[in-house]
């Protein structure tokens, strides 16, 4: 988008490239508003199946026609990355001074995330004060080189980068500009719904709250009609536009396509409930109050009254173009209005304060920036002192004495200190073999604080892991553990999907006596007990949302066993089997409350990185 930010001030190109689309607009403010003054749009209509670099050739190119025929040349340049790409959080953060909350935010990415502080962009935002004196933060990162991946395209087409967004923000911040979250306080979900996945947004009491991916988009439905009908992508694709609906509960009438498009839809219907279901069980979730969709699947005729049915709640498509004035050379928008929130919200972010202002630009294009700004300020600080010394050179040789004189003072100074090393500086000072033995010394107790170090960051890494596997207990203390220990875990021989797990539990003290190498455990073996399949459903979810679980989680529901509650008095641990023969204390009674389930849980985490060691101290050089 070319725009101007307010009056003189440089102007912006807003670039909005989806999967299938890039967009381009100008949007500029008036005195009773926003007017759209220019809006492009090209299709950029590839198979999924096509490889990357392939892909980045077509719209390289399709970006380049667009700029040349239309004579963009501005070259600043606002983007935005799929909110698939981007690790997300919302924390409330303690009472702290607001200058420590970027070095508590950065800690808790470092905890959340298995890549180096320097190999990541991240950002934060304040959304609210809570009534504690804490704050909610939203916290965002990414990896460079994914960056870097959508900044090719830029430097192709000699642009650069000022801010990097993301698309769901972006979204959320132009829908929140237009009203579509109302000001009663409702709990509202956005439901992004593009080509290759769909994001999801909740604002609850005139707050955003909550964002989640999902790999599910229209190219899903494409590819199911593709390979079901014969069809290559873009006829399944033209299909898809001309005659796809949701299911309308006829089933002569939705036909063959009907049914492949439901399978997809039913796919997706499953991961969004199940984000509202993670959603409530959050600190200030609720239940969704009303729908708003948009994205090019919104375009999907029916997709209204089916969601409806589907989720019990208000649906409709969002109205990204309420109270926006259009030009004449903007009228392209009215053909696909619900696809242009993400390139509107980018043109927002430049012109007034956003909610959500998060800007993930790698920070080596940061640093490069401040030096290019640095080097200016030099060249010009350097011409400074030339006119300055050209101004007062002749006033220089009177000041020549005074300087002969303190300099004399200096070495009265030495000489009471040294008097050897005044009358000859080129010798070694007595004082030399001191200095040598404190730098031995400092090395000395830095190696000992190195030891503490590691031994502080794996200690406290177990106590973070044991926290975490504790938090996703339901509320209501209807989970408890009868064993949790480490283990060795096999991913090769191990299938999280049936839920097996090659894993050998502690091995024990013993076993590294006498010499025998013990392997590294990698994972955690928990054994315990459920009240309800209900709670133990909710456990198994959660914990697969922690960091603990990252590296796979193994559990089936068929190991899953309904055992008397009074086994809990002798409760398994150690290397008790699931099924396998147990003494019972008594019959099971009749009640709900007299039975429990009995269930096993394996996880790989990642195990705490070590701290870096400090740079030794350098000897100076003697004169």
């Amino acid at each position: 988008m070319m725009m101007k930010i307010g009056r003189g001030r440089a102007k912006r190109l807003v670039l909005d490239v989806g999967t299938h689309a890039i967009r381009v607009c100008e949007l500029t403010q008036t005195k009773t508003g926003f007017q759209l003054t220019r809006y492009f749009q090209r299709e950029v209509l590839l198979d999924p199946l096509l490889d990357d670099e392939s892909k980045r050739r077509h719209v390289n190119e399709e970006l380049k026609k667009l700029l040349k025929e239309k004579k963009i040349r501005t070259r600043k340049t606002v983007i935005a990355v799929p909110g698939r790409s981007v690790f997300t959080r919302t924390r409330t953060l303690p009472p702290v001074q607001e200058s420590k909350i970027t070095q508590i935010v950065r800690y808790e990415i470092q905890q959340q995330i298995p890549f180096a502080l320097d190999q990541i962009a991240l950002d934060f935002q304040k959304l609210s004060k809570t009534e504690a004196g804490g704050y909610d933060v939203m916290m965002a990162a990414i990896k460079v080189d994914v960056v870097d991946k959508h900044l090719a395209l830029l430097r192709e087409t000699k642009c650069a980068v000022d801010v990097v967004d993301i698309c769901p923000f972006a979204t959320y911040n132009w829908l929140k500009h237009t009203g579509e979250f109302g000001d009663k306080g409702e709990c509202v979900a956005l439901l992004d719904m593009g080509a290759s996945a769909t994001d999801i947004v909740i604002e609850r009491g005139g707050q955003f709250r909550f964002t989640r991916p999902l790999t599910i988009g229209g190219n899903d439905i494409t590819s199911a009609i593709r390979d079901a009908m014969g069809l290559n992508f873009l006829d399944a694709e033209k299909l898809k536009r001309d005659r796809g609906s949701a299911p309308t509960g006829d089933p002569q009438r939705d036909g063959q396509l009907g049914e492949i498009i439901a399978k997809v839809l039913t796919r997706l219907i499953t991961e969004i409930n199940r984000s509202f279901s993670y959603f409530r069980s959050l600190p200030g979730g609720g239940t969704i109050d009303r729908i708003v969709i948009t994205g090019g699947g919104a375009c999907l005729r029916n997709i209204v009254p089916y969601f409806q049915e589907q989720f019990g709640v208000e649906v409709r498509i969002a109205r990204p173009l309420a109270g926006l004035a259009i030009a004449p050379g903007a009228q392209e928008i009215n053909e696909h209005p619900e696809q242009a929130a993400v390139a509107l919200g980018l043109a927002l972010r430049t012109l007034q304060t956003v909610p959500i202002a998060i800007n993930l630009v790698p920070p080596a294009l940061i640093q490069s920036a401040r030096r290019k700004e640095q080097l200016f300020y030099w060249v010009l600080s350097f011409v400074t002192l030339g006119l300055i010394g050209a101004s007062t050179v002749p006033g220089l040789t009177a000041k020549q004495k005074v300087v002969l004189e303190r300099i004399q003072t200096v070495k009265k100074y030495v000489q009471a200190y040294d008097p050897e090393l005044a009358a000859n500086p080129t010798k070694k000072s007595v004082y030399e073999n001191q200095l040598q033995a404190a730098r031995k010394e400092i090395a000395a107790r830095q190696k000992q604080l190195n030891l503490l170090s590691t031994a502080y960051t794996a200690c406290n890494w177990w106590i973070h892991l044991l926290r975490m596997l504790n938090d996703a207990r339901p509320q209501g203390g209807k989970i408890w553990f009868s064993s949790i220990e480490s283990s060795v875990i096999n991913p090769g021989a191990s299938d999280p999907v049936k839920g097996t797990v090659a894993s050998t539990g502690f091995p024990g003290i013993d076993a590294a006596k006498g010499g025998a190498i013990v392997p590294k455990q990698n994972g955690m073996k928990v054994l315990g007990y459920a009240a309800d399949p209900d709670s133990l459903t909710q456990f198994i979810s959660q914990l697969r949302e922690t960091r603990a679980a990252q590296g796979g989680l193994f559990f089936s529901e068929a190991q899953v066993e309904k055992v008397p509650i009074t086994e809990m008095e002798d409760a398994r641990v150690g290397q008790a089997s699931i099924g396998g023969q147990r003494s019972q204390s008594g019959p099971a009674a009749g009640g709900p409350g007299d039975i429990v389930y009995f269930f096993r849980v394996d996880f790989i985490f990642t195990p705490p990185q070590q701290p870096q060691q400090p740079p030794q101290p350098q000897q100076r050089p003697r004169p």
